[in-house]
């Protein structure tokens, strides 16, 4: 920890002694170096310490006394008493939990061991909720306190509010927990009733599907909410104070969980693990509680801290303080006893605790004396400085040892004593070496309390230690202020030895001891991390170094062996020249040329070069590998396999040529690899010397006559109707191979309906003709055929009956001629109105006379083969004239051509069918009708009837007569009395029926008292209202009076059970109030009387049936609490309900509301600060601040919140902005005066590329404009340009500025200023001149303002075009006795200078005055040329001529030489005799050499046959010795001939 976290008096301290190290070390020269070190700090601070004797501290085991002393002499002759006490003044251990899901599960809540929280034990179980009704479970309910904690995980699986718990007594809510996506709410009642929920965001924190640890702490007033632990600072994530403490004085209240009273906000998703703590848990025990970890602190770690501070303050953490409370907040109480010394106030930074040992109870335990041990556990320090600082009196001896490493013993360090003989030493002993170890005199005198000692390392006064001042370069000294652990004894003490010294005074108290140091670093960090184990440094990236001390290079900056930093020299590593191709590389002495410098040579080795490299610096290529000229050396593939095709090598050779990559090429094969046969040569093989075979293609039939072939298969360059592998035959489908034949063969034309394909000889062009189709191109039907289509030609097939004897069908449509009466194209049907009789082998038709009425739609056509006319529905016969079985009447009207009859079926005789002419059915003996559908006279229809119908029955004396309805049977009745369906039932309003008179007296019900005016149909009783009695409901039953005819109890009684009014709060001033009627009216008529605070405001009548009584009460204070009770009378007597009450809302806010910004704003964001207001109009529940764009008016920003600042993000930079705040209770809201805030510029953004114009060969146009979001004004623009990249290159051409302008584009008059336009804007164009022709260019632009710049993405663009440069020579290579094939390559595009329009080659002439012939112009595309018709072995001389649409350059020649062929035209030799056994022989050479000098053969032949020109045939015997001719067509071609000699 830092001077940051100490109080006051230690930072004035520690500041004191980091001054007067920094002082030593200028006189030493050493924070004045080029190397790099880490301040100074106290680096035994906060680590663990330990004692020997190990209980040699007060308070341990219990309580202990000590006198306390001062600088003054005669503190430690008197003793002022102090108690030490180590034991934690609060909670020491974790606090106890009920479970809330070990209980009250409900069916609908699942177990499930699988889906667990992160951390669960294998045994655990979580609690799946499910998305169904009264889904939730019912522990049982206990009083909470004004303290309390609940922790719970929770897995939601859908979106929206869901109730966690609630607890309620007699329906009403005590505290109430929700969460869903956005936010978690806490509902609470106080004494004074429900209050506002706590509302806290909780957006992108509580995810769906996602586990969450949720804590609530709650300690009287104050709640805290807590996310997965605590936040980084220790804090909850949010902190809010209640309106008062949670009520709950029940116990026997109802606890649910998943789902709240309503029976809405069901959880869905997994809960587990749900604890209820009944005290606040400190925001260590939350962290415990979540990650299972309770977090250690230095000093005491297990005293927790009070419910009231739950939060250990992080600066000084031996005090507690609330949750959102400042860390400069006073209101903090210690967690340790205030009485407590423990061993770890020795090094806790903090030089306002004392540690304090415990009491020697005589001076021989002072001689023995202490040890205490400060580990600095993580890493090996460099120390310079220790400090004590003493409570007590000094000790007389004090010995300082190290650990260099934890491995290593201990050793002396430095000695201090008022006498040094008690060492064995000499009082202030010289130092001859710079590890060398002496004995420091104290002073005879020291303080009596708060005495210091310090031990510097390098410069123990008096003597300095050698080499002090030439740290870097003293190895020893360097090692002798390493350590990993001190060790201090203490023994003896001043003048507590003394009898008259109370002994309590003999102890040790030390304030602080400080180890100052830092991380070992070797010159090469300004920075280390402490807080890893062990420490790291943090290497500056100038040194190239790594590891936790910075000690070695990183792999690849070993061109010179690791050195330290020093005072002079940074000795940064230095990198090695790998090209990009190794990991590492190492340092070989023996490669350098200068060892003994630093910054001269270098020895650096590259490592297992990669990329197919090699050398020491990966500069080269591996065997089989090459690379192209100039190629980037760093580039990953700089080194290509040479790929060779051994098979088209000589000597299947593997390897190619280092650079370039050329393999060695068999006679006919090319291509860097020897993939492929030279043109005009095919089939690349290894048992062909020559490695390709000639192509031999038939110019006829080729492209151009082109005499190249492919290079595997030997296929020439077809035309386009032409095939054959050497394009010799016309394709199928065409004929006629012509050489003047664009297409090479032109089509065969064949019908595609007649042939049977496409194809025909190719020399007649007969086509193949399907069967009984004719024609050169199968286009005609033959005799008796027709209709030539897809399927051939048809058959006429005449029918011989149908058809005219002597006649053929038509040969386009194949009708036959038909006989009278007869269709159809073969002549075999019959006319429309007409059907086909058979006879014999022949057949006539006959009319087909269909009846009219009974055809559909009158038709007079039949069935051609039957003769069946189609009939009706209802109609039947082969004419179609009867009428079906059930139906009459035939007509031509009747769409059915007979209507059914429809006979009822239950009246109607089983069996039997209607007349076919009347439709009359036969009826059974009770029905009547042409349907036999009526009943007859004296019964009525009765479905539930066998037959139907039922005899009437009437009553003889009670109706008219015995005939009743046919349809319901009903009788006449003869009195108005009477009724029934057989007249013998009284009416309503009588009774009594006689059966002689059939006659009925009436009721006579009173009606006032009597329901209705129905009375008992046999004694006449009336039907009496509630409150009334008698026969005809004519008197009061006791206790009730005033019979009425207008009330529905008749008479009245007095009202009961008035329920309270209703009430819904609308306004701060405003209460609707409803109420319904008694339980008991008793009355029709009620008088209502509504009192508020018992004064009645409010009186109303009203009238059975009484409806929802209403009164809107206004005019009322706003967040005031008032009373009602309604009051209901009737003429009986009166009831009144009990009294409610209700609360208005809160009304808009009062007062002074101002609004601030923080000066200065950010570029994207502003914070505003607001002042809070107080008054009796309702809390405050949230303020809003709001923010509006002055550009657009759109809002640009919104906070809602109960804190007086915020900041408003994501803001638009150099904007104007307005800004408002309301405060806002549930009634309405303040508003404050506007601010205008204008944001700071920030660097610009959206910058596009330029747009680049070609102007000529040497000129480009760039515009540009300005940033989509300038940001700010816009100050300079800046044009950078560079050649584009080729493809296949990885160096990236440089890039320079062509272009700058300043001036002052504003984007919009935020600030209105009298210089806003004294300045034009910048330009944004520009003109670069003297490039390259033809040359493509990148350029950028570079937009700067006031604070920052921006810079585009690269545009590229093309200078004209200009006349070419140069067209390298071309390559001339012989491909027989009379061909060369001459090739060249495409120059660069500098050199080119535009499009090549297309080369020129050219032969130069053997004569003394040389001129070039054009022999071929080629297209851009093409890059060689065979020239044919040459000379053998002779030498030529091409040139190409290379042109664009500017101009042409020709090359210089290039030169080669075709190959040797036989000689020609050798004259016969000239023969003179020398005698008769010797001739002499002499010729003259060829005239054609056609190749070097030829070797001669001279052969003789003796002739023994006078006829020479005789020729010999087959079998025929000739005579004599000698040679015979035989006749070429004697003898088949490529056949060995065997003769016979006879």
């Amino acid at each position: 920890m830092n001077c940051r976290a100490l109080s006051l008096r230690c930072r004035f301290l520690f500041h004191a002694i980091e001054t007067l190290i920094l002082t030593y070390y200028d006189s030493f020269v050493l924070v004045s170096s080029q190397g790099h070190f880490p301040r100074l700090e106290n680096v035994g601070a906060f680590k663990n310490v330990s004692i020997v004797p190990t209980q040699a501290t007060c308070g341990l085991p219990d309580r202990s006394t000590f006198c306390h002393s001062s600088v003054a002499v005669q503190s430690i002759i008197s003793c002022t008493q102090r108690f030490c006490i180590q034991e934690c003044p609060y909670r020491s251990s974790p606090s106890s939990y009920r479970l809330l899901l070990s209980e009250g599960l409900g069916t609908c809540v699942t177990e499930d061991k699988r889906d667990l929280h992160p951390g669960s034990s294998s045994n655990a179980s979580s609690f799946i909720f499910h998305n169904h009704k009264d889904c939730f479970s019912t522990p049982r309910s206990l009083r909470l306190g004004a303290s309390f904690t609940l922790t719970v995980w929770l897995k939601p699986e859908q979106e929206g509010v869901m109730c966690v718990i609630e607890k309620a007594i007699d329906g009403q809510t005590v505290f109430k927990l929700t969460i869903s996506e956005k936010e978690t709410m806490f509902y609470y009642r106080t004494v004074n009733g429900l209050q506002p929920p706590i509302k806290v965001m909780t957006l992108g924190r509580i995810l769906v599907k996602k586990w969450i640890h949720l804590s609530v702490q709650v300690h009287h007033s104050r709640i805290s909410f807590f996310l997965n632990g605590w936040e980084d600072d220790n804090t909850p994530f949010d902190s809010r104070t209640l309106m008062g403490t949670v009520a709950d004085i029940d116990a026997d209240g109802t606890l649910q969980i998943g789902q709240s009273f309503s029976g809405l906000e069901q959880f869905v998703g997994r809960i587990q693990d749900f604890r209820l703590y009944p005290v606040a848990l400190t925001n260590r025990d939350i962290l415990e509680v979540f990650s299972g970890k309770f977090p250690h602190l230095h000093t005491q770690s297990e005293c927790r801290c009070p419910g009231s501070h739950p939060r250990v303050h992080p600066l000084i953490q031996r005090y507690c303080i609330p949750n959102g409370a400042d860390d400069t907040t006073n209101d903090r109480v210690l967690r340790l006893d205030a009485e407590a010394h423990p061993l770890y106030y020795i090094n806790d930074n903090d030089i306002g605790t004392t540690w304090i040992s415990s009491v020697f109870a005589n001076t021989a335990g002072l001689d023995r004396g202490v040890s205490i041990t400060i580990d600095l556990q993580n890493g090996q320090y460099q120390v310079f400085y220790i400090i004590l600082q003493f409570f007590s009196p000094h000790p007389e001896a004090i010995k300082i040892e190290r650990k260099k490493r934890d491995d290593l013993k201990w050793e002396d360090w430095q000695y201090f004593a008022r006498n040094c003989s008690i060492f064995g030493m000499e009082n202030n002993g010289s130092l001859e070496k710079p590890d060398s170890v002496n004995c420091l005199q104290l002073h005879s005198f020291t303080p009596y309390s708060r005495g210091n000692l310090t031990f510097s390392v390098l410069t123990p006064e008096p003597n300095h230690r050698p080499g002090y001042n030439d740290f870097y370069n003293t190895p020893s000294l360097q090692e002798f202020v390493k350590a990993t652990q001190v060790r201090i004894h203490l023994r003896g003490q001043y003048h507590t030895t003394e009898p008259w010294v109370n002994f309590r005074h003999r102890y040790y108290g030390v304030n602080e001891v400080t180890v100052s140091g830092r991380c070992n670093c070797h010159g090469h960090a300004d920075d280390c991390d402490t807080a890893m184990k062990p420490y790291r440094c943090l290497c500056i990236k100038e040194s190239y170094t790594e590891g936790n001390n910075c000690d070695r290079c990183l792999p690849l900056y070993n061109d010179k062996p690791f050195r330290p930093g020093d005072q002079v020299h940074a000795y940064n590593c230095k990198p090695c020249q790998c090209y990009s191709h190794a990991e590492s590389c190492h340092y070989d002495l023996a490669m350098d040329p200068f060892p003994q410098e630093h910054h001269r040579g270098g020895g650096g080795v590259c490592d297992n070069c990669q990329h197919n490299t090699a050398g020491r610096n990966c500069e080269l290529c591996k065997d089989f590998h090459y690379r192209q000229a100039g190629a980037d050396l760093s580039a990953i593939d700089v080194c290509k396999p040479c790929d060779c095709y051994a098979t088209g090598t000589k000597n299947k050779s593997l390897l190619c040529d280092n650079i370039g990559g050329q393999c060695n090429c068999k006679r006919h094969v090319s291509g860097r690899q020897c993939n492929q046969c030279q043109e005009g040569f095919y089939n690349l093989q290894q048992s062909n010397l020559d490695g390709c075979s000639p192509c031999n293609c038939n110019t006829s039939g080729t492209v151009n006559g082109d005499i190249t072939c492919h290079q595997n298969s030997g296929q020439c360059k077809c035309k386009a109707n032409v095939i054959g592998l050497r394009c010799d035959n016309c394709n199928f489908g065409f004929k006629a191979l012509r050489y003047s034949n664009e297409d090479g063969c032109e089509p065969c034309w064949c019908n595609s309906h007649g042939s049977v394909n496409q194809f025909c000889n190719p020399l007649s062009g007969q086509c193949n003709c399907k069967e009984h189709v004719k024609g050169l191109l199968c286009d005609t039907c033959m005799d008796n055929f027709y209709g030539l289509d897809v399927t051939g030609c048809k058959a006429c097939e005449c029918d011989a009956a149908g058809s005219i004897s002597g006649t053929m069908c038509d040969a386009r449509t194949g009708q036959c001629a038909c006989k009278p009466n007869i269709g159809g194209r073969r002549c075999d049907q019959c006319l429309d109105g007409y059907n086909k009789v058979q006879k014999g082998h022949s057949f006539h038709c006959l009319p087909c006379n269909c009846e009219k009425a009974g055809t559909v739609n009158g038709s007079l056509f039949c069935d051609k083969s039957t003769g069946q006319c189609p009939c009706k529905a209802g109609v039947t016969g082969l004419r179609c004239s009867q009428c079906m079985v059930h139906t009459y009447n035939l007509s031509i009207s009747n769409v059915r051509g007979c209507q059914p009859c429809d006979c009822d079926t239950l009246g109607t005789s089983a069996g039997t069918v209607c007349d076919p002419l009347s439709g009359q059915c036969v009826c059974l003996p009770q029905r009547q009708g042409r349907r036999c559908e009526e009943c007859k006279p004296g019964f009525y229809f009765s479905p539930s009837s066998v037959a139907g119908c039922l005899p009437c029955l009437c009553h003889i004396a009670g109706s008219v007569n015995q005939i009743c309805d046919k349809m319901t049977g009903q009788c006449s009745c003869q009195d108005a009395s009477v009724t029934g369906q057989t007249c013998e039932h009284c009416k309503e309003l009588y009774f009594g029926f006689d059966s002689v008179t059939g006659r009925c007296q009436h009721c006579n019900c009173h009606p006032a008292g009597a329901i209705s005016g129905t009375c008992h149909l046999v004694t006449g009783q009336c039907l009496c209202k509630q409150f009334v009695t008698g026969l005809k409901c004519d008197n009061c039953v006791p206790d009730a009076s005033n019979l009425d005819v207008h009330n529905l109890f008749g008479c009245s009684k007095t009202p009961f059970q008035q329920p309270p009014p209703t009430g819904e709060v609308f306004s701060s001033s405003v209460i609707n109030l409803s109420w319904s009627s008694p339980d008991s009216p008793n009355s029709n008529r009620l008088i209502y009387q509504l009192y508020r605070d018992e004064e009645e405001i409010y009186t109303t009548e009203d009238y059975h049936p009484y409806s929802l009584q209403t009164f809107t009460d206004t005019m009322l204070a706003p967040y005031t609490l008032y009373s009602y009770y309604v009051q209901a009378s009737n003429v009986h007597g009166f009831t009144r309900s009990d009294s409610v009450m209700y609360r208005t809302k809160s009304g808009t806010p009062i007062g002074s509301l101002d609004l601030n910004p923080v000066f200065p704003v950010s570029h994207h964001s502003v914070l505003l600060y607001w002042t809070s207001i107080s008054n009796n109009s309702g809390p405050i529940e949230k303020y809003i601040l709001t923010c509006t764009s002055s550009v657009d008016l759109q809002p640009c920003g919104q906070y809602e919140g109960l804190k007086t600042s915020a900041i408003i993000w994501n803001l638009i930079p150099f904007t104007k902005y307005v800004f408002s705040v309301e405060a806002c209770t549930s009634g309405g809201c303040l508003k404050s005066q506007p601010v205008t805030v204008v944001t700071a510029q920030a660097p610009p953004e959206g910058l596009h590329p330029p747009t680049v114009e070609t102007l000529s060969s040497t000129e480009l146009a760039v515009e540009w404009s300005p940033p989509e979001k300038p940001n700010g004004i816009i100050i300079r623009y800046e044009l950078y340009m560079r050649k584009k990249l080729k493809s296949a290159g990885n160096f990236l051409p440089p890039e320079i500025r062509v272009f700058q302008s300043s001036g002052w584009l504003s984007p919009q008059p935020v600030v209105e200023s009298q210089n806003e336009n004294a300045l034009a804007p910048p330009q944004t164009s520009a003109t670069v001149i003297d490039l390259e022709p033809f040359t493509e260019y990148e350029f950028y632009v570079l937009a700067v303002n006031m604070a920052g710049s921006i810079s585009s993405d690269w545009m590229s663009g093309r200078t004209g075009e200009a006349a070419p440069a140069f067209m390298p020579s071309p390559s001339v290579v012989p491909l027989s006795p009379y061909s060369l094939n001459v090739s060249w390559e495409k120059p660069e595009d500098n050199l080119a200078r535009g499009e090549v329009m297309g080369y020129s080659i050219n032969l130069m002439t053997e004569q003394v005055l040389a001129f070039s012939q054009v022999l071929h112009i080629a297209e851009p595309h093409e890059l060689s040329y065979v020239a044919t018709g040459l000379k053998p072995y002779r030498t030529y001389n091409f040139t190409v001529t290379l042109c664009n649409q500017i101009g042409c350059v020709t090359s210089e020649p290039g030169m080669g030489q075709t190959l040797a062929a036989a000689p020609r035209k050798l004259s016969a030799p000239h023969v003179e005799g020398i005698n008769s056994t010797t001739v002499k022989i002499s010729w003259n050479e060829p005239e054609d050499l056609n190749g070097p000098s030829p070797i001669y053969q001279v052969e003789r032949m003796d002739l023994s046959l006078a006829t020479m020109s005789i020729e010999v045939t087959k079998g025929i015997r000739f005579p004599g010795n000698g040679y015979y001719r035989f006749a070429s067509s004697t003898l088949p071609t490529n056949t060995y001939f065997t003769g016979k000699l006879d």
